[in-house]
């Protein structure tokens, strides 16, 4: 009976059965046969890319992260609105003055940017927080009650929001650009069913003692496989839907 890769096997299982037959290949010597050299080549190259497509649809997204530190982040924007907001009634009048300052400052900022996306919240925080440290500002801010730690707060909140936010673009622009491993598995199966697993059959019975083996080997991790996949689907699979499966 022919055997082939029924075509429900996942990517991980195509990836297992791919690189263990890449193992079993290298065991023969195919220095005078240059169509399983061709064949291996071509298996082993999209064996790495199907495996590399896996490893990048494994990376971590921040998403929960990013929630829980914008909602830090959040929490900072307003404590220092309300810091501030507190000196505006300030029995020195001084401060109550720099107060209305700080606060001018923050309202031409939006005081509730912080509800803005991520890239315009970052750049929003990081200008205010620049503002507040130039020269003339500084004395202004340094001088209110409990102001100066709110402020650094954000800049360092900012600054861990916008590398974490960072990190989870790169990891999304590299999921993007990667073959899914749904479609790669595919490319895989495709050169086991039509080029190597035909190829092999008819080998072991011209040369048994040189291919024999290895399709044995071979052979025994695709219906390992096959079964697995079998049990999956919980009802018995006839022969014709087998073979429709693989194709």
């Amino acid at each position: 009976m022919e055997i082939k890769i029924l075509s429900r096997c996942d990517a991980d299982e195509a990836q297992h059965i791919a690189t263990n037959s890449i193992t079993r290949l290298d065991e023969l010597d195919l220095s005078t046969n240059p169509y399983l050299t061709e064949v291996k080549s071509k298996l082993v190259a999209e064996t790495k890319i199907l495996s590399g497509a896996l490893s990048v649809e494994r990376k971590h997204e921040y998403t929960n992260e990013l929630a829980n530190l914008d909602l830090n982040f959040d929490n900072r924007v307003i404590c220092l609105r309300k810091f501030i907001e507190a000196n505006t009634y300030s029995s020195d009048e001084t401060i109550a003055k720099n107060a209305e300052k700080a606060l001018d400052k923050l309202e031409s900022y939006d005081s509730t940017f912080y509800k803005l996306g991520y890239e315009k919240e970052i750049a929003r925080a990081f200008s205010l927080v620049e503002e507040y440290e130039k020269p003339d500002m500084k004395p202004v801010v340094e001088s209110l009650v409990g102001v100066t730690t709110p402020i650094m707060e954000l800049k360092t909140v900012t600054n861990q929001l916008n590398t974490l936010y960072l990190k989870n673009q790169d990891i999304q622009a590299l999921k993007e650009d990667t073959i899914p491993s749904t479609i790669q598995k595919k490319v895989v199966i495709d050169i086991f069913n039509n080029e190597l697993l035909p190829y092999l059959m008819v080998m072991k019975r011209v040369q048994p003692d040189t291919f024999g083996e290895t399709y044995t080997k071979i052979t025994h991790y695709i219906e390992t496989i096959n079964t697995k996949i079998r049990t999956r689907r919980n009802r018995p699979a006839s022969e014709e839907e087998e073979n429709s499966e693989a194709e």
